[in-house]
Parts: structure tokens; C-alpha cells; sequence
């Protein structure tokens, strides 16, 4: 009778451990699965100890309404586009993308982000080199530009800004250490007042090899990242068809300066950790007389080349194509009857980009960044991609809890 008894309470116990181990199995399962985090205690499923890559990408205001295929699982920073900084250091709030950083459907957004714990950034922009030199003149305005700028994204409930003044040409070294200066003041005054905030600096691809405005080992000291703006290596403008952003063809001639070489160019003056590979999702589409690699532009009045999103790009019917050996990029073209010229295009689709991604994988750079959201125009396959070469994004448990404030 005690032995019966005894082997009883035993098969009870394995029988209860196994339901145990059952149940814990389904819990780990759900909890997964769920999107928004279940406690301020750190049990958010996409955080780990571990360090994971960058993924950034830049919402311009114009795509807000039309983002609702952004993966929160793999974007890591969304970065709002655009609020400009005027030359005495206010912000501009009349403009549109003011208007739209204040409405609902942004609000909504940056809430999905933080319940993913996807940092949510904000673009201050200048554009104009009479207004950036104004600016880094005036050490005032520069102090009222991150006051302003501290208030906004303390006020929103957001993690940061990003930091994207163009200024072509070269104003000189001087404004080089302004700019620096006044990045690093930033940095410090947004650290200092909202723990856990970021601090990037967008920067021409050209940079490294030719300045203007960035001295690139002092903002990579004075800021958490840079992002490396790896496109328009060829324009609207260009008299020859290239890629957007050739991965190769600087080293043997072909083309004038290329992604690998920029990165190389950067990484002699900055750590890789701190690098962001900035990439196209769009291209220039270009009249020209024959579709072939590096085919000549037609010179007209009545047709000219466009700039085209990925999923415009993609979506026309190739009655040509190729790929680019050099660039690591392949084009498509069509028969425009109407304008009696070829459409030709280079595409960076799921194989060009897969290759970006792997070279800055390579290269052990902090990971990469896409212009822009919503150029995708609701498709998968960019996300499935970036979910292939990246994982799961590490959440950040700073964002998790932050509530998006309406204003």
C-alpha cells in the first residue's frame, strides 16, 4: 500500500511539472508574440541584453499617412522629417512639416513606435548655406536653436533629434568647428536633460574626402551617430545613367566615388560603431537613347529625368534590364512612344540592398538607415529583407514606458 501510494504522488508530480512546463512553454509563446510590453519591469519581448543593429529610417511628413507597413519589430529609430532651424536659432513652426509633427496621425505613430520600443527622433533641417553660416555665427541663436529644441522633444514625449544641415561647397574650417561645436553643445544639453535621448548628425557622402560643413572625427566625438547619407551619387542633373549609390566602381575608374569608398573614407576618422549606412529607397529615372549600363542622357526640352520612389521604380513593365556589375545594382528601362526615347532606371531592390547590408555587416558599422519610410508604398518586401540580414531589433528600454504627448 505505501509503495502504491508513494509511485502515485510520483506520476502526480511529473504529471504537474509537465503541465507547468506546458504552461510556462505557452506564456513565453504569447508573450512573444505581443506587441506592446506588459510591465515597466524590463519584460518588453523584444529586450535583451544584447546589442543590437541599427535600424533607422527617416518618416518624411508627406508619408505619414501611409506607413502602416513600417515593421516595428526591425525599425529601431524612426526619424521624423522635417522641422527647419531658421537662422536666429527659432524653429520654423509655420510650415507643413511643423503641422504635421502636431497632429494626430503623428501622434498615433510615435505611440505605435514606443509600445515597439522604437525610438521616435526628430529632423531639424537647414538647407540654405546663407542661413547655416548666419546660425554658426551667432552663439546666441545656437543656444536658443537647443533650447528649442530640448523643449519640443521633452514636450512630445520623443528620444532625440537628428541633425541634417547641407551645405554645398566649403565655407571653410572655421565653420567646421562651429558646427562641431554647436553638435556637441546639442548632445550634451539632450542628454543632460532627457536621459536616454540620441544625438545623430546626417552627412553628405562626400565628406570624409571633401569637408564642408563636417568635420567628421569631431561630431562622431560630439554626437551618439552619423549617418552617412550614401546616395545621390548621381543626380537629376547627371549626363551619364549610374546608380544612385554604386557600391563599387570608384577603385577602377568607372565611377567618380562609391559607397565602399566613402565608408573606407569614414572609418579612417571614426569608429565603426558609430556609423549608420545610410541607403536610396528611390532612384532617378533618365531619358536616354539606348538602355545600357552607363548610357549617355538625352539633352531635351521636352523630356527630362524624374526622381522615383522604390515602388514606382519597381512597378513599371522592364522591356530591358540588366545589372550593373560594378555598381552591385541592376537597372530596368521601357519605351517612352510618346517622347520616342528610352526610360532607363537603376533599381535598388531586396538584391542590391542585400548586399549594402551585408557590406556594412561586413564592416562591423552600427548598423543601417533608409531614405525614406513609406517609399515603399505598402509593400513587404523591404522589411523582409531588412528582417533577414538584422533580426529582431533589440528594444529600447528607455521608450518603452514614455508616453507620446498631444499637443
Amino acid at each position: 500500500m505505501y509503495y502504491s501510494c508513494t509511485r502515485v504522488a510520483s506520476i502526480r508530480q511529473k504529471l504537474l511539472t509537465l503541465m507547468l512546463t506546458a504552461v510556462g512553454i505557452v506564456l513565453l509563446v504569447a508573450l512573444w508574440h505581443m506587441p506592446i510590453h506588459t510591465s515597466a519591469t524590463g519584460l518588453h519581448p523584444l529586450i535583451t541584453s544584447k546589442k543590437g543593429y541599427e535600424v533607422f529610417g527617416f518618416a518624411p511628413y508627406w508619408t505619414i499617412d501611409n506607413l502602416q507597413n513600417v515593421d516595428f519589430t526591425v525599425l529601431s529609430t524612426l526619424s521624423y522629417f522635417n522641422i527647419d532651424v531658421n537662422p536666429d536659432g527659432s524653429l520654423d513652426t509655420s510650415g507643413p512639416g511643423f503641422t504635421s509633427f502636431e497632429s494626430t496621425s503623428a501622434t498615433d505613430l510615435f505611440t505605435k513606435a514606443h509600445q515597439y520600443g522604437t525610438r521616435v527622433m526628430l529632423t531639424l533641417t537647414q538647407m540654405d548655406a546663407g542661413s547655416i553660416t548666419s546660425f554658426l555665427d551667432n552663439p546666441t541663436a545656437q543656444q536658443q536653436a537647443i533650447r528649442h529644441a530640448v523643449a519640443l522633444v521633452k514636450n512630445r514625449g520623443i528620444d532625440g533629434v537628428n541633425v541634417d544641415f547641407e551645405y554645398i561647397g566649403d565655407p571653410g574650417s572655421s565653420y567646421r568647428e562651429k558646427y562641431a561645436h554647436f553638435i556637441s553643445h546639442l548632445t550634451q544639453e539632450m542628454h543632460t536633460s532627457i536621459p536616454g535621448s540620441r544625438v545623430s548628425v546626417s552627412v553628405l557622402a562626400t565628406a570624409a574626402k571633401d569637408p564642408t560643413l563636417y568635420a567628421i572625427s569631431s561630431l562622431a566625438k560630439g554626437s551618439d551617430e552619423i549617418f552617412l547619407m550614401a546616395y545621390d551619387f548621381a543626380n537629376s542633373s547627371s549626363t551619364t545613367v549610374m546608380p544612385t549609390a554604386p557600391l563599387y566602381g570608384y577603385k577602377d575608374g568607372t565611377y567618380w566615388y562609391d559607397v565602399s569608398t566613402a565608408v573606407e573614407d569614414f572609418l579612417t576618422q571614426m569608429p565603426a560603431k558609430k556609423l549608420i549606412l545610410g541607403v536610396p529607397w528611390y532612384s532617378y529615372n533618365y531619358p536616354v537613347y539606348q538602355p545600357s549600363s552607363n548610357a549617355a542622357t538625352v539633352n531635351s526640352y521636352w523630356t527630362s529625368s524624374q526622381v522615383q520612389t522604390y515602388a514606382t521604380a519597381s512597378a513599371d513593365a522592364a522591356q530591358a534590364s540588366g545589372w550593373d556589375g560594378n555598381g552591385q545594382v541592376g537597372w530596368r528601362a521601357y519605351y517612352d512612344s510618346y517622347n520616342g526615347v528610352w526610360r532607363m532606371v537603376y533599381v535598388d531592390d531586396a538584391k542590391s540592398l542585400g548586399l549594402k547590408y551585408d557590406f556594412a555587416k561586413d564592416h562591423s558599422l552600427a548598423g543601417v538607415g533608409m531614405w525614406a519610410l513609406g517609399f515603399d508604398n505598402g509593400t513587404s518586401d523591404m522589411w523582409s529583407l531588412l528582417r533577414d540580414k538584422f533580426g529582431i531589433k533589440v528594444a529600447d528600454a528607455n521608450v518603452v514606458d514614455k508616453t507620446i504627448q498631444e499637443n
